[in-house]
C-alpha cells in the first residue's frame, strides 16, 4: 500500500512526457527539413544542394532537382556550384591572414599596392575601408561594358575610366556602399603583396590546409567534373544563362569578388575553420568576425522590418560580411549571426552561421527565385531551435525577376509572359505599379526595339483597360514602327480614357494630315 503513491506519481510523470517524446521522435529533424526543401522545389522550382550542422556535426546534407536538365544528372551534396559574392569572405580571409603576417596592414592605403590608381583618391583609402565596403568606390555599375575585358589589367584600365567620369560614391570612409570593385582591388593586393597568383595563395593558405578539394577558382572554357549548370525555370521549358549578350570571364569580371566555385560540403570545412580558429590566431579571428559598421536598412532584400527586427537584431558588416548580433527577447542572451550571400550568373547561393550554437546553414541553388534562400535558411533554423517559422515570408521583387533572369536570358516575350504569370501573385513577389510597363516600354523604344516596345504597351493595355496613357505610348510606338492604322486606334483609345490628353490630340492632327 505504502507504494502506491509512487506508482501514481512514476504514472503520470509517463503520461506527461510521452507525448513530447513522441513529438520530438515522431518526425525527425531531418525529415521535416527535407520535407520543408520539398516544398519548395515542387512549389517554387528550387534546383540545388543543402547542408544543416550543428556544433561540429552535419545533421543534414542533400541534392535537389537536376544539376543537368539536358543530361538528367541530380543534385547531390558533391555538386559543385558557382557561389558568387560568397567568394569575397575568402578574399578576405586572405587579407586578414596577410595582415596577420605583416605582409599587409589593414590602414595600408590602396595607392601603396596599386600606383596606377589615382593619388587622391588611393591615398585616402585603406584596405580596411575595401574589405568593409566603406572605400566609395563605384561597385561597378553597367557591368556589361566589362564582358569583353581580356584580363585583370584591361578590367582595371576600365574601371579606372569609370572611375575618373562618375567619382566616388562618397568621401572614402564615411558611408556604406557595397562595392565588388574594392574586392576586384582586394584580389589585385593579394597578388602584389605575395607575388604569387590569387589562386596559388587561395590553395595555400585556405583549400589545401581545409581540404576543400572541390573548391577552386572558376575562368572561362574552365572543365569543372560534377559542375552545376544554372537555370530559371519558366511556365513551360528552363532557360540558361545567355553567353551571347552577357559572356564574361569569371576569372577577370569575378576576381577576387564573385569567381569560386565550390560545394555545401567544402563551405561547411570553411565554417568549422572558423569555430575553430585553424586559419587565423583568436586574436585576428575575432578581427575577422568583427561587427564594422550598424546599417539602418534592413539586411536581406525586400525582407520586412518586422521579420528583420525579430531575426536579424542588430545588422551591420565586417570583413566576413554581413553580420549580425541576435538577442533573446528577455536581452539575457545574446548571439553573433555572421553570413554572405552569392549571385553568379544564374546560381545564388547563401552560407549562415549562427554563434551561439554553432549551427551552419549551407544552401547552393542553381534554379531559384532571388529571396527563397534566405527565407528557406530562417525557416531551418526555426526548426533546428524548436521555434515556429509560418510566419517566415521574403517577397522578390518581380521586376528584378523579370528584367536579370528572364529579359537578359529568354528575351521580353519569355518575360511579359513571366509578367503575366506572375502579376497577381502579391504573397511571394512585390508587384510593381502599372505604370512600370509602361516605363520599361519607352525604354527598350529608346534602345531600337520598336517590336518589344509594341509587345510591352499591348500588354499593358490588355492587363490594364482603360489605362491611357498606355494607349498613348502605344500610339508612339506604332508610328516609330509604322503602323498608323494601329497609331491612330491607339490615340484614339487614350482619349476615350483621358479626354484631356492634348499629346493624343495633337498626334492624331498630325497623322490625318498624311
Amino acid at each position: 500500500m505504502g507504494s502506491k503513491p509512487v506508482i501514481k506519481a512514476a504514472m503520470l510523470i509517463v503520461t506527461f512526457l510521452l507525448p513530447l517524446a513522441c513529438r520530438s521522435s515522431s518526425t525527425p529533424l531531418s525529415s521535416r527539413i527535407d520535407r520543408l526543401v520539398n516544398a519548395y522545389a515542387a512549389d517554387r522550382q528550387f534546383m540545388g544542394s543543402v547542408l544543416v550542422a550543428e556544433k561540429g556535426k552535419i545533421l543534414f546534407a542533400k541534392g535537389y532537382g537536376l544539376a543537368n536538365v539536358e543530361r538528367n544528372i541530380p543534385n547531390t551534396p558533391e555538386t559543385k556550384f558557382m557561389i558568387g559574392s560568397i567568394t569575397k569572405q575568402f578574399t578576405a580571409m586572405l587579407i586578414t591572414q596577410l595582415a596577420e603576417k605583416g605582409k599587409v596592414k589593414l590602414d595600408d592605403t590602396l595607392s601603396t599596392f596599386i600606383p596606377d590608381f589615382p593619388e587622391d583618391i588611393g591615398n585616402k583609402i585603406t584596405v580596411e575601408m575595401l574589405l568593409c565596403h566603406t572605400s566609395g568606390l563605384i561597385l561597378p555599375e553597367g557591368i556589361e561594358k566589362y564582358y569583353d575585358a581580356a584580363g585583370k589589367e584591361e578590367f582595371l584600365r576600365i574601371y579606372l575610366k569609370q572611375l575618373s567620369e562618375e567619382g566616388l560614391r562618397f568621401e572614402p570612409g564615411k558611408g556604406y556602399g557595397y562595392s565588388n570593385g574594392g574586392y576586384f582591388l582586394l584580389g589585385l593586393i593579394i597578388e602584389k603583396a605575395t607575388g604569387l597568383s590569387y589562386e596559388a595563395v587561395l590553395s595555400k593558405q585556405i583549400l589545401k590546409p581545409l581540404g576543400m578539394a572541390e573548391t577552386g577558382c572558376d575562368r572561362k572554357g574552365l572543365a569543372v567534373e560534377n559542375r552545376a549548370t544554372s537555370y530559371q525555370k519558366l511556365r513551360d521549358r528552363y532557360i540558361t544563362w545567355n553567353e551571347e549578350t552577357n559572356s564574361y570571364d569569371p576569372a577577370v569580371w569575378g576576381f577576387g569578388c564573385g569567381n569560386l566555385y565550390s560545394t555545401v560540403g567544402d563551405l561547411f570545412k570553411f565554417s568549422r575553420a572558423l569555430s575553430a580558429s585553424r586559419l587565423l590566431s583568436k586574436k585576428y579571428g575575432d578581427i575577422y568576425l568583427k561587427m564594422r559598421n550598424v546599417k539602418t536598412e534592413p539586411p536581406v532584400p525586400q525582407i520586412s522590418r518586422d521579420l528583420a527586427k525579430e531575426f536579424f537584431g542588430t545588422p551591420g558588416n565586417g570583413f566576413v560580411g554581413e553580420i549580425s548580433i541576435l538577442g533573446t527577447p528577455d536581452g539575457k542572451e545574446k548571439e553573433i549571426l555572421y553570413w554572405h550571400d552569392g549571385t553568379s550568373k544564374l546560381f545564388k547561393s547563401n552560407h549562415f552561421h549562427y554563434g551561439r550554437n554553432d549551427q551552419v546553414i549551407i544552401i547552393c541553388s542553381n534554379c531559384s527565385f532571388r529571396g527563397e534562400g534566405d527565407e528557406m535558411v530562417l525557416k531551418i533554423h526555426q526548426m533546428l531551435n524548436d521555434k515556429p517559422y509560418d510566419h517566415i515570408l521574403i517577397k522578390n521583387s518581380l521586376t528584378q525577376y523579370l528584367e536579370e533572369d528572364v529579359a537578359m536570358h529568354a528575351g521580353i516575350p519569355a518575360a511579359l509572359d513571366e509578367y503575366r504569370r506572375f502579376e497577381n501573385d502579391a504573397v511571394h513577389f512585390i508587384i510593381p505599379e502599372k505604370n512600370y510597363l509602361v516605363d520599361i516600354g519607352r525604354q527598350v523604344a529608346e534602345e531600337g526595339d520598336r517590336e518589344s516596345a509594341v509587345a510591352i504597351f499591348q500588354t499593358a493595355v490588355s492587363e490594364f483597360p482603360g489605362f491611357w496613357e498606355a494607349y498613348d505610348a502605344l500610339g508612339d510606338a506604332c508610328i516609330a514602327k509604322g503602323d498608323k492604322e494601329l497609331a491612330v486606334q491607339s490615340y484614339q483609345k487614350s482619349l476615350e480614357f483621358n479626354p484631356r490628353n492634348a499629346h493624343a490630340k495633337e498626334m492624331l492632327k498630325k497623322l490625318e494630315k498624311k
